[in-house]
Formats: C-alpha cells, sequence, structure tokens
C-alpha cells in the first residue's frame, strides 16, 4: 500500500513551486556527479540561484528539499575542491540530513520530515518485491560486467593487495554507508516532496533521471550506466512506495553495491 504520508496534493502546487523542486532534483544530481568538477561547480550555482528564489516565494516542500541539497551539494563541494576524505564526507552525508531534518522539523512551517526516514514494516509482499528486485539488479551487474570490461574505481583499486576477509570488509562497509545516504537524499527526501508537489508517476519519472544522471561517471557509467541506474532508481522507488519506507530500498541498495565491489575485486 502506499505511504499515506507522501499522498500528493497536486493542485495546491504552483508552477513556480513545480519548476523549483525540478530544478532542485536535476540540479543536484549534476552536483554529485562523481570526478566532474565543473559539473559539480555549474550544479552548486544552479541550487544557489535556486535557493535564492524559493526564499522569496516560501513553500514548505520546496525549502525542506533545497535546502537538505544545499547541504548535501556543500559537503560534497568538501571533497571536489577542498580535499576531504571521501570517508568522512560519505559519513557526514548519512549523518547530515537526519541532522537536518531534525531542525527543519523544529520549524513548524517546514512539517513534516518523517515520512524521510520511515522505514517501512516488514511484509510478505514488501519481502517478495525485494527479492525480485535483488535478482533483477544482480543479474543486470553480472551481464554488465560481460559487457562493458569495468575498470576500477580508486576505491576498489586500493583492494588489490588486500586479504579477501579485508576486501570483502571494506566492500560492505562502503555499501552500507553509501546505500544510506542515497537511500535518505533519493528515495527520501527527492522522493517524497517532487511527490508533494508533482504528483506519484511524474515525481518517481523525475527522481530516476536524477539518480541516472548522477552515476553518469560512477560504476556502471556512461549513457548505458545512466539508464541502468535510471531503470533501478525508478524500482527502488516503487519499493519505496509500495512498502511505506526506505527500510526495502536500503537493503537492495546495499546488495547491488557489494555485488558490484565483488564483481570488480574478483576480476583483479
Amino acid at each position: 500500500m502506499h505511504d499515506s504520508m507522501t499522498v500528493p496534493v497536486v493542485a495546491s502546487s504552483s508552477r513556480t513551486e513545480r519548476a523549483l523542486t525540478l530544478g532542485t532534483a536535476l540540479a543536484i544530481a549534476v552536483v554529485l556527479v562523481p570526478e566532474s568538477p565543473a559539473l559539480t561547480l555549474a550544479g552548486g550555482i544552479a541550487l544557489l540561484l535556486i535557493t535564492l528564489v524559493a526564499a522569496l516565494r516560501p513553500s514548505p516542500a520546496v525549502l525542506r528539499l533545497v535546502i537538505c541539497c544545499d547541504l548535501v551539494a556543500f559537503l560534497f563541494s568538501l571533497y571536489v575542491f577542498a580535499g576531504f576524505p571521501p570517508a568522512l564526507v560519505t559519513t557526514l552525508f548519512v549523518v547530515a540530513p537526519a541532522v537536518a531534518g531534525w531542525v527543519l522539523h523544529r520549524r513548524g512551517l517546514l512539517r513534516p520530515i518523517a515520512p524521510w526516514l520511515r522505514w517501512g514494516p516488514l511484509t510478505p509482499g514488501g519481502i517478495a518485491l525485494f527479492i525480485a528486485v535483488v535478482v533483477t539488479s544482480v543479474l543486470g551487474l553480472f551481464l554488465w560486467t560481460l559487457i562493458d570490461d569495468p575498470k576500477l574505481s580508486e576505491f576498489l583499486g586500493q583492494l588489490q593487495h588486500a586479504s579477501p576477509w579485508q576486501a570483502f570488509a571494506a566492500i560492505l562497509g562502503f555499501a552500507l554507508v553509501n546505500s544510506a545516504w542515497e537511500e535518505l537524499l533519493f528515495r527520501g527526501v527527492l522522493q517524497t516532496e517532487l511527490i508533494n508537489t508533482w504528483g506519484i508517476h511524474l515525481a518517481l519519472v523525475i527522481e530516476s533521471v536524477a539518480f541516472g544522471i548522477s552515476h553518469a561517471n560512477g560504476i556502471p557509467s556512461g549513457p548505458l550506466g545512466i539508464v541502468m541506474a535510471g531503470v533501478w532508481g525508478y524500482l527502488l522507488s516503487v519499493i519505496r512506495l509500495r512498502t511505506g519506507g526506505i527500510g526495502y530500498p536500503f537493503a537492495a541498495h546495499v546488495v547491488a553495491n557489494t555485488t558490484i565491489g565483488l564483481l570488480i575485486y574478483l576480476q583483479v
């Protein structure tokens, strides 16, 4: 069943609100494209302009979204332009949205933020959907490794001389933290606020496109990577809606990230 806290009232959303949430989703996606400082800068500037407009035309959904995306963009910029350690920045990605959500919730105008963090109940239907998406994603990633000859990222390249147990622990740790912040951002903040302004169907499309763009230089990468990540993001969004929380998408994300790490590591 759908999460009752995210059912939209689209008629109350103005064109300006929709434009601002759309712009924010695409801007943060561009900011997060790995190894692309120019895109990070361009997306950051776009977010700054959107923030200025949002401040002049206050809307709770827009302000909740843009404030959290500004925070994520700032943290990512510390890594890109100031050389902050990736592990530190990634950890802050997990902590910052939760702290920001609590602060925003303290301001009555910006409530509610609870749908961002709702975990979702454990149900047979949710488990079945989770298994279906996990099997699909693992098979897709396996086929990708056969077709695209994936390259080692800097992180995975450092595991070449690690023992199998050390490599697995590092990959699993990365998968847990990376999945946590991406799910908080995309299936938590973005999906909730896009639905509040665009309605379910268009919101899921916008979110999936943003998710795909943010993985342009990720794993998988390039046009194929964007399409694969976008489709997978849509499936995770559907799970979020069907189960009423980010628990199942987070677990599926962890499995996929662990699979990516293991597939590439085993090719070393």
